[in-house]
C-alpha cells in the first residue's frame, strides 16, 4: 500500500500497461475500473452510468480465465466469491433506489441482470450454492423497487416487461419460484393496478388485492411497494396497503414510528396472528421507549399460534429479566424451553426459577419426555437429561438412535452409574467398525472399547471384558493396523 502511494503516476501507468500485456484477461476489469473512477470524478452532478463498463465488470467476474479457475477446485467457494463481487454493483443500485433515483438504479441493474443470464455461468453455478438463489432474489426485489420508483414512458415499461418475462422464463428451468417474478409484476402493474390503488385509499381487503389465489411472491410484491411509499413519505397509503395485505408487522411498526403508539398497541391486541408479528411490534415499542407495553405485547404473542415462538419467548425472557420482572421472565423462560428445548434454555430457566425450581424442573423434564424426539435433536435432548441426571431418559434416547454422536456423550456420562448398559452400547458401536474393516476409524473402536473397559472395572467384570477384547484380536488378527491397538489397550487394563 505504502509503496503504491509513493510511486509517481508515470511509473504506475507503465506498470499497469505491462500488467495488462502479460495478463490480457485483466484488460476488461482495469478499463471498467478506470471508467467508473472517471464517471465518479465528474463533480457533484449525478454520474452517467456507463452500462458497457458495468457489463464488462460482470463479464470479468462471471467468466474466470485459466488464471482464476478456482471453480474447478471448490465450486461453492467460487460462486460465493462471484456473488460477493457482484453485490457491490447491486448495492450501488440499491443506494440509488433509496435516494429516489430509479432511473440510475435501472441503468446499473439492466446490464447486471442481463449478464447474469449467461447460460454457461448459470449452469455451472446454480446448483452449487444457496448464495446464488439469494442473490437473484435480491436483484429481483431491488429491480422491482427501481421500476416502481422510476418515471418510465409506456415504451420503456413495455421493454422492461418483455425483458423480465424472458428472464423469468429462462430461470423457470432452474427453480419452481423463478426470480424476476416480483419485478415483472411491478413492470406490468405499475402503480395503476386498480386493486392496489383501492387498497392505498383504504377501500380494499386482502381478497380484493388478487384476482383469485395470490401468487407465491404476493408478500414480496406488496413489501416492494411499501418500501417505495415509505421513502416517499406517503404514510396513510402505506398503512392502508399494509393493512389490506395483512402485513401486520409492517403496519404496527409504522404506527409506532409515526408516534401513534396507543393505536399500535390496540391494533396489535386485536389483529396479531403470530409470535413473530408480536415480536416485531414489541421490538418497535421498546425502541420507542415503551418497554412495559413491549412486555405486554410479548406476553400476548406467546398465546398465539404460528411461527417464531422460540425467538419471541427468548427475547421476552431476557427483556423481562433485565427490567426486574421475574414472573414474566420465568413464564417466557419456560415457553422458550417448550418451544425449542436446549441445555442453554434449561439452564436459563433454572437460574430464573429460584425457589420454584423443583416444580418448574419437573414441568420442563415432563414436557421433554413427552416430545417426539427426532434424530436431528436427539443429542440436544440427551444433553438436557444428562445435565438433570435423568439417566434413564438419556439411555432411552441412545437406545432409539444408534448414531455415535448421540450415544457418545451418554456413555461418557453414565459409565459409572450404568456400567452394564455402557458395555453393551460400546460393543454395538465398536463391532461394525471392525467387521467392515474401516481402518481409518479403528481408533474410535479403541475409544469405545476403553469406555467399556472402565465400565467393566466398575461392574467387576474386567475378566470378561479382557476375554472379549482378546477374542476380537484373535478373530481379526489379519487387520494389521488393529491388532497392535488392541494389544496396547489390553496392556492399559492389565492389573
Amino acid at each position: 500500500g505504502g509503496l503504491l502511494a509513493d510511486t509517481d503516476p508515470e511509473t504506475l501507468r507503465e506498470v499497469l500497461v505491462d500488467l495488462v500485456e502479460t495478463r490480457p484477461e485483466l484488460t476488461a476489469w482495469v478499463e471498467s475500473q478506470l471508467e467508473t473512477a472517471r464517471s465518479e470524478g465528474d463533480g457533484d452532478r449525478t454520474p452517467d452510468i456507463n452500462r458497457e463498463s458495468i457489463r464488462r465488470q460482470v463479464q470479468y467476474v462471471l467468466r474466470p480465465t485459466e488464471g482464476r479457475s478456482a471453480r474447478a477446485h471448490d465450486p461453492y467457494e467460487a460462486v460465493e466469491a462471484d456473488v460477493e463481487t457482484l453485490r457491490e454493483l447491486l448495492d450501488q443500485a440499491r443506494t440509488a433506489v433509496e435516494a429516489g433515483d430509479g432511473e440510475t438504479a435501472l441503468n446499473i441493474l439492466d446490464p447486471l441482470a442481463d449478464e447474469l443470464m449467461d447460460e454457461e455461468w448459470l449452469a455451472l453455478s446454480y446448483d452449487d450454492s444457496r448464495a446464488i438463489f439469494e442473490f437473484f432474489d435480491e436483484v429481483d426485489r431491488v429491480l422491482a423497487e427501481a421500476l416502481l420508483t422510476a418515471d418510465l414512458s409506456e415504451s420503456e415499461r413495455a421493454e422492461w416487461e418483455e425483458r423480465l418475462w424472458r428472464w423469468e422464463q429462462e430461470m423457470g428451468s432452474y427453480t419452481h419460484q423463478p426470480p424476476y417474478s416480483v419485478a415483472l409484476e411491478a413492470a406490468q402493474r405499475g402503480w395503476d393496478f386498480d386493486p392496489v390503488q383501492r387498497a392505498m385509499r383504504g377501500d380494499a381487503t386482502y381478497a380484493d388485492l388478487w384476482e383469485g389465489d395470490p401468487p407465491w411472491f404476493a408478500e414480496e410484491f406488496i413489501r416492494a411497494r411499501l418500501n417505495v411509499l415509505d421513502r416517499q413519505d406517503r404514510i396513510e397509503e402505506y398503512l392502508n396497503l399494509a393493512a389490506a395485505a395483512d402485513l401486520i408487522d409492517a403496519y404496527v411498526t409504522k404506527l409506532v414510528e409515526e408516534g401513534r403508539i396507543d393505536e399500535a398497541i390496540e391494533y396489535g391486541h386485536h389483529n396479531l396472528y403470530s409470535p413473530d408479528e408480536a415480536l416485531a411490534l414489541a421490538r418497535a415499542l421498546r425502541e420507542h421507549d415503551r418497554p412495559h407495553a413491549a412486555l405486554e405485547i410479548g406476553q400476548h404473542g406467546l398465546r398465539l399460534d404460528g411461527g417464531g415462538k422460540a425467538e419471541l419467548a427468548e427475547w421476552l425472557r431476557d427483556r423481562a429479566a433485565s427490567m426486574d420482572e421475574p414472573e414474566v421472565a420465568l413464564e417466557a423462560a419456560v415457553a422458550t424451553f417448550e418451544a425449542s428445548p436446549t441445555l442453554a434454555a434449561y439452564q436459563a430457566t433454572e437460574e430464573l426459577a429460584d425457589e420454584e425450581w423443583p416444580t418448574v424442573r419437573e414441568q420442563l423434564l415432563a414436557s421433554l419426555a413427552n416430545r417426539d424426539t427426532r434424530q436431528r435433536v436427539a443429542r440436544r435432548h440427551a444433553e438436557i437429561f444428562l445435565y438433570a441426571e435423568e439417566y434413564e431418559e438419556a439411555i432411552d434416547i441412545a437406545d432409539r438412535f444408534s448414531d455415535y454422536k448421540v450415544v457418545e456423550p451418554i456413555v461418557e456420562a453414565v459409565w459409572e452409574e450404568r456400567p452394564h448398559w455402557t458395555i453393551d452400547a460400546c460393543k454395538e458401536q465398536a463391532e461394525p467398525i471392525i467387521e467392515e474393516g474401516q481402518s481409518q476409524r479403528y481408533r474410535h473402536t479403541v475409544q469405545w472399547l476403553e469406555t467399556a473397559g472402565k465400565a467393566a472395572r466398575v461392574a467387576d467384570e474386567l475378566d470378561e471384558w479382557r476375554a472379549y477384547v482378546e477374542d476380537l484380536r484373535d478373530e481379526h488378527y489379519r487387520k494389521y493396523k488393529l491388532r497392535p491397538m488392541l494389544e496396547e489397550l489390553l496392556e492399559e487394563f492389565s492389573e
